[in-house]
């Protein structure tokens, strides 16, 4: 293959070279009708005189507008005006010498016009060939569909290998990769690799862009550093090329990518996608044969557990969501995927006992991922009792009914929000860490987990699918405080670690995420409007509205009291703390119970600041009233 582009480039620069030559001779001899006069002025000396100075300038403007290079995709309008500027520079050139010196010495006008006809058509020819023999040469053009999207690979890796194979093979697809930039520095310009043409690095993308045209450009490689996709989303926009990404290594726990699958850079590729290092058997050896259930299967994370949850091969994946479209969505999306006739929906409330009752006797589930919630802040505000009957006690139900029919063990999502609450969502979150905490821990009884992390970028409530619609409306965007920080990670990174987690623990542990860097909201914001290509405060305003109900500044994700351990895995880290006796826990639970029966919201306010000392309300005039009812 690199011997056929070398010739390929020997007889492109060659062909150049003669039709230089032969455009100037040729113009010659149609000027004097093939014909040369020697007397009074010897025509012929002078022409070749002229070709032996006009061949090295004719060298320099080629070189320098990139006609040597044979490694054209096809012959687009940008090789056409490439072509019409060298020649416009050579002729014009030669007419300023004309006038200098008034026709002496110098090539005749209409000669000049003639050899600039000639070479521009010479040109074009040699440029379109050169297009189809290197299609020839490299495989491509007996299988090129005819509205083919053309591709260029980011990437030198498996998962470039993986697209390159694919669309060769799948031709409906309606993509072929006509070149790849080396992200990691380890081929030069010029060289191919498996049959594509090497275009240079990230920093040459401009050329890249001009020699393959492009319909689109694709990053496969995952570990791209967040620095670089950021160039790349810039240098993109700049000229006009969609960019897109092949999913996460957690997207995909087998390795294997599916065309179908690739989607346009987001905001989560931008700041950056750590890859994890996820112990992939040991997962397999909890999840595979086992019959599993996911809570909240059609939300953000329990779409994304039940996905990965999946590919490990369990023997009945049960969906169970409230939500009949969410859950229909999820279920014929991994009906889809390989082993998908595991997967049943149920269509049921973790709140309503009876309905979850039936479902653990009929099913046995044996793994349990409980991930439904209420978990939008200020609409708990609104409806405390809902947010404490959906994520405290339908938590409790669902660990009673795990240990009544023998399940190995429930996995808990948790949320950064419960660590010393200001809000009814992060105090009902807490007061359910306790009550899992409290659970038994005889041998042969379920493992009781809980996993606490923060923000998953694009989930369902989040403030990027917020922005994205503000953005889109042409603003303002609103952000609640200038310094309000938050902990930001993708949904299939927190779901590997959780999966991960969910393999460490013996129970009563409350495992916690290593969440990065926390991130100011406002850059988050200003960020997604330059990912439009608009300037922030100019194209789109940024407006400061102020801290909603229960909001903070900064999140936590441990408290002090809490003993920190590392795990097998560095970015996960296990908590431990006094958990709370039987008698507590039923008090407890009691307490929570009649909190709910109050209704007002206001009241129920106050009853959970009484019950949980670390949640930071507002004091009210209903305190000492609400109290005695509590203790009564």
């Amino acid at each position: 293959m690199k011997s056929g582009i070398r010739r390929t480039r020997i007889i492109h620069g060659a062909l150049i070279v003669v039709a230089a030559l032969l455009s100037l001779f040729l113009a010659y001899q149609i000027r004097f009708e093939f014909n040369l006069p020697t007397e009074p002025v010897n025509w012929e000396a002078r022409m070749w005189h002229t070709m032996k100075w006009i061949l090295p300038l004719e060298y320099i403007v080629f070189y320098a507008l990139g006609l040597f290079s044979p490694l054209v995709a096809r012959f687009s309008w940008w090789d056409f005006c490439r072509v019409g500027t060298a020649v416009a520079l050579l002729s014009g050139f030669l007419l300023y010498l004309w006038f200098i010196f008034s026709g002496d010495k110098t090539a005749p006008r209409s000669v000049i016009f003639i050899n600039g006809l000639f070479l521009f058509t010479t040109l074009c020819s040699i440029m379109a060939l050169s297009a189809h023999l290197r299609h020839i040469l490299t495989g491509n053009l007996s299988e090129l569909p005819v509205r083919a999207s053309r591709v260029v690979s980011v990437g030198t890796g498996f998962l470039a290998y993986q697209l390159i194979e694919q669309t060769r093979s799948r031709r409906g697809l309606g993509m072929r990769v006509v070149g790849v930039v080396d992200s990691r520095g380890r081929f030069r310009d010029g060289q191919h690799w498996q049959g594509a043409p090497v275009g240079g690095g990230i920093d040459q993308l401009e050329s890249v862009c001009r020699r393959f045209d492009p319909d689109r450009i694709i990053i496969t490689d995952p570990e791209l550093p967040a620095e670089q996709v950021r160039q790349l989303v810039w240098k993109c926009r700049r000229l006009h090329v969609p960019l897109f990404i092949v999913p996460s290594t957690q997207e995909m726990p087998n390795g294997v990518l599916r065309v179908e699958e690739i989607r346009p850079v987001g905001l989560d590729d931008v700041l950056g996608r750590n890859s994890l290092d996820i112990d992939l058997p040991r997962i397999h050896r909890l999840l595979s044969g086992k019959r599993v259930l996911v809570t909240g299967a059609g939300g953000s994370i329990g779409s994304e557990l039940s996905r990965q949850i999946l590919a490990m091969g369990p023997s009945k994946l049960l969906l169970l969501d409230s939500s009949e479209p969410s859950l229909f969505q999820i279920e014929q999306r991994l009906r889809k995927e390989d082993n998908g006739s595991c997967v049943n929906a149920v269509l049921a409330d973790v709140r309503d006992l009876s309905a979850m009752h039936t479902v653990f006797q009929n099913e046995t589930p044996e793994v349990i991922f409980h991930s439904a919630a209420l978990k939008h802040v200020p609409m708990m505000e609104m409806y405390p009792g809902e947010g404490l009957q959906t994520n405290t006690l339908g938590t409790h139900q669902l660990a009673e009914l795990a240990e009544k029919f023998g399940a190995e063990r429930m996995v808990f999502i948790s949320t950064d929000k419960a660590i010393n609450p200001t809000s009814l969502m992060g105090a009902s979150k807490r007061l359910a860490e306790q009550l899992i905490q409290a659970r038994p821990r005889d041998k042969g009884g379920p493992a009781f987990l809980a996993v606490r992390f923060g923000n998953v970028i694009g989930s369902s409530g989040s403030v990027v699918p917020i922005f994205e619609k503000q953005i889109a409306a042409g603003g303002p965007v609103t952000v609640t405080h200038a310094d309000v920080t938050r902990y930001f990670m993708s949904i299939p990174e927190a779901v590997g670690l959780v999966l991960q987690s969910a393999t460490q623990g013996s129970g009563g542990e409350i495992f916690m995420l290593d969440m990065g860097e926390p991130l100011k909201v406002l850059d988050i914001a200003r960020l997604m409007i330059e990912m439009r290509g608009l300037e922030p405060d100019k194209d789109i305003a940024v407006k400061i509205i102020g801290l909603r109900p229960g909001e903070k500044l900064f999140e936590e994700l441990s408290y002090d009291a809490e003993i920190h351990d590392h795990t097998t895995h560095p970015r996960v880290y296990r908590l431990t703390a006094p958990p709370l006796t039987a008698e507590e826990a039923a008090r407890l639970m009691a307490s929570i119970q009649d909190a709910i029966n109050l209704r007002d919201a206001n009241a129920i306010r106050e009853a959970v600041r009484i019950i949980l000392p670390e949640f930071i309300a507002p004091e009210t005039d209903k305190d000492s009233e609400v109290s005695a009812a509590i203790q009564a």
